[in-house]
């Protein structure tokens, strides 16, 4: 079946010679009518009537190029073909289409297939009146009720083939600028052009001074959508680095290294390099090029790997992985050398810096997933067992290390290696949860870390997305200096007009070779693009979808106001209560056969007037939820299939705002720390309920600090023996192996109230899940209030290990 929003409707009259000619436009208008002179009321329609050279010249000038519907295409164009021949004029070439013959194929269930049988059938009226036999065979009335007809095939045909399609507005929202998405670039391209003329700036600056821009727009304006444009156009020169709201004040700058770790192993899209060997590659070639300033003389190992990079600074890895091994591994050590010479010339020896910058050339010269494994973990600061670190050639850290002082070194370092590429984009996103009022003090530690990005990381843009109500909120509190740094521009997202939304919605349906216009009603269109943000837009084209190809009933706050509510809309809604009505009537029947036939002895009671049947319905909040659930589900399992960098700090901020949010509903529930003198214990939250306390750790460490951490918290549970302790580790962590740590667990899975757990990747989703969909409700992605939230998923998710322990009652 072809469809087109390019087409008419024609129904003509006349045997074998056209007497009447109508023709309805795709919108259901008359466009033009006319009558024959040998018409038989010819003395009564004589002011109307014209020659029929004249009507088939005028057809033919409508017609062309557009696709002909007729009811009895066949009639209709043997009336033509003999009009044309009995004027002398060449019948041309048209596109015709028998909604006659579509009737058969798509409502094959009806005894007639006239127009008059699928009208009444269908319920079309023309001016309020059901099809009147007598007023038919008069080309107007039968082309107008001919076009309802054809829009309802067309919707039929539409329902069928798109009910195997994936909803095209299904998908509203961009978690991450790595993420690919349908971009209409006429929406915002002034926006982008500015980012990325300070990223410009930057680069002419011969201080490289990092600057800053707040995206200023309200909730689904598109935020983060912008920032996935800036990752596609600029990711080969430029690296993009995101960091969603950190979550525990006592380790910002950690967080943020972490992220942009993350950020840093992405591959840069149509390539089979990540953004961190972009960004040596460049870097290590000007350190190269530039021996003679930095070093005394050039050595055969450095012109070699000039000659290598004629073809291009990625030629590093391809061309040096396909090396032999000891080859390669003496080149990467003289990198490595050039590197770390290049670091103390230019900057300075002490501290970690050149540790951070070892573990990165490190990173690049292996190609073994494996080992680039390991590297990422120890650049994330994570000690790790001795046999691994041997491996890759790399110290442990010491066990005193201060994560966010080196931190902000690992940054620096970063923002130095750009002095040799390209300007950093540092991206901050999803930050409305940091103006809420029990985050005051990690809004303050987010905004000191944002002062000490400024001052000691060369060379970067500071992005940060806000609401314009959010943004106001941060001047208040940050200092001046702050946000005179962060303000430097301020990018305003406003609503697009109409005309470009509905251009994003047609880019969102291109796939399916049909545009909004094929798809929706006017009125439908209309109330679609009532709305104040691109996201509500999307997902109210996403309900509206589902309620045309998949009958779900709209929310009522989306329901099209109604003109003439006695008229066409209950018409269509009674229409469809019969046809589920008649289903559900059927379907019964069927049962009570089958339970007659197998189960006589309970046949009089399902029969019986007592039977009730109450089907469990879904409220609007709980479907909400559950799709949203499935959805990023999906987007959690595609994540967390990739390299990740785990934490115990992160998990421990994400497991206060679960309890936080818990706390809306759950009374009395607080939470509390334990202390061992000075000793270091693993991160943790004691859970104090009305009957019971119970404590969480983490301990995602391997080495000597597994063993010093485990070894605290087995103290700690003979001096708190009413509590029990449950210790939380991910399965990807490393195997814990020395003999003194697996003593230490032995001792800990032999207690009475202590318990390691080991978290497989449902326990990890769940936890991604709960916290997430706190996070969306903050950033306003996910429109549910918090408490129905919370109400969900501890009846959803009864049986999820955090809640039984809330729940349990003491002993």
């Amino acid at each position: 079946m072809k469809t087109t929003k390019d087409f008419i409707v024609i129904d003509t009259e006349g045997q074998p010679i056209l007497r009447e000619l109508a023709i309805v436009n795709h919108q259901g208008e008359l466009i033009y009518e006319a009558f024959a002179e040998n018409h038989p009321h010819s003395p009564r329609i004589s002011h109307r009537t014209k020659p029929l050279k004249q009507i088939l010249k005028e057809f033919v000038e409508i017609a062309q190029s557009q696709l002909i519907i007729c009811h009895y295409a066949q009639h209709d164009i043997e009336v033509l073909r003999n009009t044309f021949k009995a004027v002398g004029i060449s019948a041309p070439q048209l596109d015709f289409q028998c909604s006659f013959e579509l009737a058969q194929r798509y409502l094959p269930q009806l005894n007639s297939h006239s127009l008059e049988a699928l009208s009444k059938h269908l319920r079309l009226k023309l001016d309020g009146q059901f099809f009147i036999r007598d007023a038919a065979h008069r080309a107007k009335y039968d082309a107008l009720f001919t076009y309802q007809l054809y829009k309802h095939i067309v919707n039929e045909y539409l329902k069928t083939e798109l009910k195997t399609q994936p909803n095209p507005f299904g998908s509203s929202r961009v978690d991450t600028p790595f993420q690919d998405h349908p971009d209409f670039r006429g929406i915002f391209a002034e926006e982008c052009d500015r980012l990325k003329a300070i990223l410009g700036d930057i680069k002419l600056d011969p201080n490289h001074q990092t600057k800053g821009a707040v995206v200023i727009g309200e909730p689904g304006s598109g935020k983060t959508h912008l920032m996935m444009r800036l990752a596609k156009d600029l990711l080969t020169k430029n690296r993009l680095l995101f960091i969603r709201q950190p979550n525990n004040p006592d380790t910002v700058l950690f967080h943020t290294y972490s992220r942009i770790l993350e950020s840093l192993i992405q591959i840069v899209p149509n390539s089979i390099h990540t953004q961190l060997e972009y960004l040596l590659a460049n870097s290590f070639a000007e350190i190269i090029k530039s021996t003679d300033t930095y070093f005394t003389a050039r050595t055969q190992k450095d012109e070699k790997i000039l000659q290598l990079i004629q073809g291009g600074n990625l030629k590093l890895f391809t061309d040096l992985s396909q090396a032999e091994t000891k080859t390669k591994r003496e080149f990467w050590q003289h990198i490595e050398k050039r590197a770390l010479e290049w670091w103390n010339n230019n900057f300075s020896a002490a501290g970690y810096a050149p540790k951070f910058l070892q573990g990165i050339v490190k990173f690049c010269g292996y190609t073994d997933f494996n080992r680039r494994q390991i590297i990422t973990q120890w650049l994330a600061m994570n000690n790790l067992p001795q046999e691994e670190l041997d491996r890759v050639g790399l110290p442990s850290w010491e066990d005193e290390l201060s994560r966010e002082e080196a931190s902000l070194e690992a940054l620096k370092v970063l923002g130095c290696l750009s002095l040799l590429d390209q300007p950093l984009m540092i991206v901050f996103d999803q930050l409305e949860g940091l103006g809420l009022k029990n985050n005051e003090r990690l809004l303050q530690a987010f905004g000191s870390a944002v002062k000490e990005i400024f001052t000691h990381v060369p060379n970067s843009l500071i992005i940060l997305n806000l609401f314009p109500d959010r943004w106001q909120q941060f001047k208040a509190v940050f200092d001046g200096s702050i946000i005179d740094r962060v303000s430097q521009s301020q990018v305003f997202l406003n609503r697009p007009s109409n005309q470009e939304l509905k251009q994003l919605l047609n880019l969102k349906i291109q796939f399916l070779d049909i545009t909004v216009d094929d798809l929706f009603e006017p009125d439908e269109v209309t109330a679609i693009l009532n709305h104040l943000s691109i996201r509500t837009v999307l997902n109210v084209a996403a309900d509206y979808y589902r309620y045309k190809v998949d009958g779900i009933p709209l929310p009522k706050h989306q329901l099209i106001p109604l003109s003439t509510p006695d008229e066409t809309e209950v018409e269509r809604r009674l229409q469809q209560l019969e046809a589920e009505l008649e289903t559900i009537k059927q379907a019964m029947g069927q049962m009570s056969e089958f339970i007659t036939r197998n189960y006589p002895e309970k046949s009089e009671i399902f029969n019986s007037e007592l039977f009730g049947f109450t089907p469990f319905l879904e409220s609007p909040v709980q479907r909400q939820l559950r799709n949203y659930f499935k959805e990023q589900r999906i987007c959690l399992e595609g994540t967390l299939s990739k390299p990740k960098i785990i934490t115990d700090s992160d998990d421990l901020g994400k497991l206060m705002t679960l309890l936080e949010g818990l706390m809306l509903v759950i009374s009395p529930l607080s939470v509390d720390v334990l202390k061992l003198g000075k000793r270091v214990i693993p991160e943790h939250l004691v859970i104090q309920t009305q009957t019971h306390s119970f404590v969480v750790g983490f301990l995602h460490l391997g080495g000597s600090p597994f063993f010093h951490r485990l070894k605290n918290w087995n103290e700690l549970l003979g001096f708190k023996p009413n509590f029990k302790f449950i210790l939380c580790r991910d399965e990807t962590d490393y195997p814990i192996s020395g003999q003194k740590s697996l003593l230490e667990l032995e001792r800990l899975q032999h207690s009475r109230t202590g318990k390691l757990m080991i978290w497989h990747q449902e326990e990890r989703i769940l936890f991604e899940l709960f916290y997430q969909m706190i996070v969306d409700i903050q950033n306003h992605d996910l429109d549910v209030k918090l408490e129905d939230a919370i109400e969900f998923i501890l009846s959803e998710y009864k049986d999820y290990w955090l809640f039984q322990n809330i729940k349990q009652e003491s002993n």
